[in-house]
């Protein structure tokens, strides 16, 4: 495994490589990341993973110095993976504060993680643009946790040509059902044990929601029984697989998302189902 964080250096070791699978992590690395390393080494590419916490993404800066870093650990993991490249630049080198790349999200206002994080997902297309631009991979690997991240990513690569295929993968978890997450280390040790109630609910909506009246009475009982278990609700929503908009009559391919807080810790899941 190599180790790079120079753009210059990376473009001279990929220069004649034909088809690389990248992972765009921002490190503190689980099972979930490993996850998606080991679906691009079932490609027989070039494996290659960054790491870099993107500022831009984050809506305060308490969160972004929170967030844990854990480099030497995340080395070690990706050498056991047998990632090909690292790539670790620095904050300078991508330059986003900077050089804002703009996406016109306007006609995505899903209102979901987008209404209570404004400039979150700008801030993720502005980092995914300059890694593609940098790489030029084949194939870029995301996992499904981060649903409405992985649509956006997907229709900004196909609105601006880049030839790029996007592989999903489900979401990894815990025994007890909760969703690996980086942000999982920061949940206070008293919430521990409510933290799987994410997907339990989301299995609820599942199984149950044919039995419901309409969408909205399942979200308002879901939400109600989160709140009444100390959890903050952003949103719980029934929405369409293909738009991420609230489906039309017909729809059958559905997706349930979640957002919420469990003390100062935000999380977010979502389940796909059939009905």
């Amino acid at each position: 495994m190599k180790t790079i964080k120079g753009i210059h250096e990376l473009g001279k070791f990929i220069l004649q490589k034909k088809e690389i699978a990248f992972i765009p992590t921002m490190g503190n690395l689980h099972d979930g990341h490993l996850a998606l390393v080991r679906k691009a080494r079932s490609l027989n590419k070039l494996v290659l993973v960054s790491i870099f916490v993107n500022e831009i993404q984050f809506n305060n800066a308490a969160d972004y110095n929170s967030y844990p870093r854990t480099l030497k650990e995340d080395l070690i993991k990706l050498r056991k993976e047998n990632v090909d490249i690292v790539f670790v630049p620095n904050k300078k080198q991508m330059n986003t504060i900077n050089n804002f790349i703009t996406f016109d999200l306007k006609k995505m206002q899903h209102g979901l993680c987008d209404k209570n994080r404004p400039g979150h997902f700008e801030g993720v297309i502005s980092i995914i643009a300059r890694f593609c631009n940098i790489i030029r991979p084949s194939y870029l690997i995301m996992g499904k946790k981060d649903y409405q991240q992985l649509f956006i990513v997907k229709k900004f690569l196909n609105e601006f040509c880049y030839p790029i295929k996007v592989l999903s993968v489900n979401t990894k978890r815990e025994q007890s059902g909760l969703a690996m997450s980086s942000r999982n280390s920061l949940i206070a040790k008293k919430h521990l044990l409510i933290a799987p109630m994410l997907y339990q609910q989301l299995t609820y909506i599942k199984t149950n929601l044919k039995k419901m009246s309409s969408l909205s009475s399942i979200e308002k009982k879901v939400a109600s029984e989160l709140e009444k278990n100390g959890w903050k609700v952003e949103y719980v929503t029934i929405r369409s697989q293909k738009t991420l908009f609230i489906p039309t009559c017909n729809e059958r391919k559905l997706v349930a998302l979640v957002a919420a807080y469990l003390g100062k810790v935000r999380l977010i899941d979502n389940i796909e189902f059939c009905i």
